[in-house]
Order: C-alpha cells, then structure tokens, then sequence
C-alpha cells in the first residue's frame, strides 16, 4: 500500500485506458481518464522487539505499569518507532480480531477520525476503545426516545429551535467535508451534535427535536457506521433500510446565524465573548459589552476613551 503503490496503479489503469482509446476501444473525450488520485495515508502501529532481537506481533506483548513485556517469556520488549503496518515486522492487527472485539462500525470510525485522509493514523487500544465508547453514547440517546415513535412534530419553543438549528446545521458541515474528503472533521461535527442531543434529553419539550435530530443522525452516519445506523434506525420504528433512504433535507431558515458572537477586548486584551443579534444597534452592542461582569471589572473607575467595534468580529474598549 501507500503513495507509490496508489501511483503504480494509476500509471497503469491510465496507460490501458488511454490504449483502449487509440484502438477505438473506449471513448475519453477529454483524453484522460480520471480527473485526478486521492492517496490516503497508512494505518501505523508501534513495533516491538525481544530480547534476541526477533520482531514481535502486537498480540504477543502485554503493558504491566506502564513498562512492555512479552507474554511468553515475560522479558523486558524493546519498543520501536510507529510504522505503517507491515508483516516483515509484525507490527499488524488482526483485522478479525479488531471486528470481533469492537464491531466493523467501530474499527472504521476510528480510523476514519484520527487523522485527515491524507495523514497516517496510528491504531491504537484506547482510540478504538474510544470509538466504541461513542457507539454506546449514540445508541443511549436513541434508546432514550419512545421505542417505534410515533413522535411529536418538534417544538416552536426556543429550546427546541435551538436543537433543530444544531441538527440542521450539522447535516451542512458533514455534507461539505465528506465532499471534501475531510472525513475526520464530518467526525468532529457528529461528536458535537450528539453532545448538543444528549444535553436536550431532561427536557421533554424537545422530545419532537430530538427525534428529528436522531432520523437525520442515523441518515448521517450511514457512510461510517452502516450498523449502528440501521440499528438505530429500526429502534426508531422507521421503516425500510437507512441505506436506501434519502440524505437528510435541510431547512435553510435554520442554517441561518440570528445572532452574532463577538469578542470583547479592552485595550486590546480579549475579556470575554458576547452574543448579540445581528442587527443590533452599535450602541446597544457597546451597551451590552460594557455591561458584561468579566470587562466592567477592568473598565471600573476609568475613562473610556472611546469603543471601537467591528461588525461580527469584535468590540474594543479603550480605557486609560
């Protein structure tokens, strides 16, 4: 695997499709193949060595006190540098052994969050612990929500707006960065919607947003977790295959910002953040800034030369 190993094969499926071309075979309008070569990085892991020298699996070490021995022998094991996984030093994982233990969604989220494509990722045990951890906390919330529905239409309240903006906005980041190749950013934005969701869970006037935020979730993470979105997806009562269903719509009223955080700096030191509506007064912006308890305590007792604030970005106190 690896870079050189990608390019070989794209000299190669290239230099056949273009022959097939010169003898009529195949039609390239635009006289090549492919638009470009995406080459991912490599699953790394640490290397180990015995006392004698000979290279050991992953499998036949075990961690006592933070110290490396070999469960053989039980003898001291010389770690050496994180490479890409290769069977000349032992270094790999049982692919069988990772499914069996954590789950093909586990294993595949993992990998996939670690590290940008382009970037080595190195296995790990406690990343893929982590990652299976999270599984649990998706399949929790899920769980949480009544079993087969049927469920509320979401709430006009202002908690369940706010949920639904998160929800909405989410399904747009993951969106454009698998598009982009970004993978382990679509991870990050699922991490941090599913932590909004759960935050929702005590209060039952959301219950309507929380559904939605589930049916778009489970739609969301069929490209990383196939299993556990259509698990989750069944407890919902839905009907059909997650799979084959259609890529959450968005309601572009809620992808839209009300509001505005600003930073607050006095004398251009950053005190605090501040969130106001858009279309504030700059007055009443500086109004509010002033007002905040973490910068009245350094504007107390001084002058205020004047207050410079800058749209969406920032508002600057000058005291002397």
């Amino acid at each position: 695997g690896g870079v050189e190993h990608a390019v070989l094969h794209l000299l190669y499926s290239r230099f056949f499709a273009r022959a097939m071309r010169d003898v009529g075979e195949l039609d390239l309008p635009s006289g090549e193949p492919f638009a470009g070569l995406f080459t991912q990085g490599m699953v790394t892991h640490e290397t180990y060595k015995s006392e004698s020298g000979a290279w050991l699996e992953p499998s036949a070490v075990e961690r006592k006190d933070g110290k490396v021995f070999e469960v053989a022998t039980g003898k001291p094991v010389k770690v050496g540098s994180i490479e890409k996984m290769s069977k000349s030093k032992k270094n790999t994982v049982d692919p069988d052994a990772i499914v069996a233990t954590y789950g093909a969604d586990v294993a595949r989220w993992f990998v996939l969050s670690d590290s940008p494509p382009e970037r080595d990722v190195e296995w790990t045990q406690s990343g893929a612990e982590g990652a299976a951890r999270f599984v649990q906390r998706v399949w929790s919330f899920v769980e949480a929500l009544p079993e087969q529905g049927p469920f509320p239409a979401p709430g006009q309240d202002e908690a369940s707006t706010t949920l639904r903006k998160a929800s909405h906005k989410a399904v747009v980041s993951i969106d454009k960065a698998i598009d982009e190749f970004r993978f382990n950013s679509a991870i990050a934005t699922v991490h941090e919607w599913v932590n909004t969701l759960k935050k929702a869970e005590s209060d039952p006037a959301t219950l309507g947003a929380r559904a939605e935020g589930a049916d778009m979730l489970a739609r969301c993470l069929v490209p990383f977790m196939p299993h556990l979105a259509e698990a989750c997806w069944e407890r919902m009562g839905k009907s059909g295959l997650v799979s084959q269903a259609a890529w959450p719509e968005v309601d572009a009223s809620l992808v839209v910002d009300d509001t505005v955080t600003l930073a607050v700096q006095v004398n251009g030191k950053r005190r605090a953040e501040i969130s106001v509506p858009k279309d504030m007064a700059t007055g009443d912006v500086e109004a509010a800034a002033k007002a905040l308890p973490e910068v009245a305590s350094f504007i107390e007792g001084k002058s205020v030369k004047k207050t410079i604030v800058v749209p969406g970005r920032i508002v600057n106190i000058v005291v002397a």
